[in-house]
């Protein structure tokens, strides 16, 4: 393996344990699951030569550029992030611009022209209002700030969603057998202690 194949591994697996360090356990499993899927990487090639590499990176970091994450297409982000109206597709839109678009291609705002193009590549139905009212609706939402005209960031509301909220969890609903209603008044006496 020549030096610069070397610099390259280790610049990706020191961009990797950044990206993961501030996520829990289960979703660093989830992300490294993920990838490991996309790429087509066979789980039973991974072994301790991996943990050793991890730990050279780690190493090494700190003479790495961090701010760089891994490029994603925005449909398989936007499949992760599962967002269910335009505001929310919006921030995952202004998120996968700022961190993990192409390099030459990421800016820290959002404009009009990038919810078409964002919301076709996404396979995420456009939204009835102009590119420009859904910005000002996701802004009214809470996800973006506004910058210079036309121009909105990501604010710390709209970051944390598609960080920690998205996927939304799947809350259970306890239901009543039917015909089973309960009447006012028949609440259960509360034990006396």
């Amino acid at each position: 393996m020549s030096d610069q194949e070397l610099d390259s591994e280790l610049q990706a697996i020191a961009a990797l344990l950044t990206a993961l360090e501030p996520l829990s356990h289960d979703a660093q499993v989830n992300v490294m699951t993920y990838v490991l899927k996309r790429l087509g990487i066979d789980f039973s090639v991974l072994n301790l030569r991996s943990a050793v590499r991890a730990d050279i990176a780690a190493a090494h970091s700190a003479s790495f550029d961090t701010d760089t994450v891994g490029v994603i297409d925005i449909r398989s982000f936007k499949e992760e992030k599962q967002p269910k109206t335009a505001s929310e597709m919006v921030a995952v839109a202004a998120y996968y611009i700022a961190h993990l678009a192409p390099p030459d291609e990421r800016r820290d705002y959002i404009v009009a022209d990038d919810i078409r193009r964002c919301f076709l590549q996404a396979v995420f139905p456009l939204p009835s209002a102009p590119p420009h009212m859904t910005l000002v609706n996701a802004k009214n939402a809470g996800y973006l700030d506004a910058r210079e005209r036309g121009q909105y960031r990501l604010n710390p509301v709209g970051y944390n969603l598609v960080t920690n909220k998205l996927p939304p969890t799947q809350t259970r609903v306890e239901r009543r057998p039917a015909g089973t209603r309960k009447k006012a008044g028949t609440a259960k006496p509360k034990p006396r202690a």
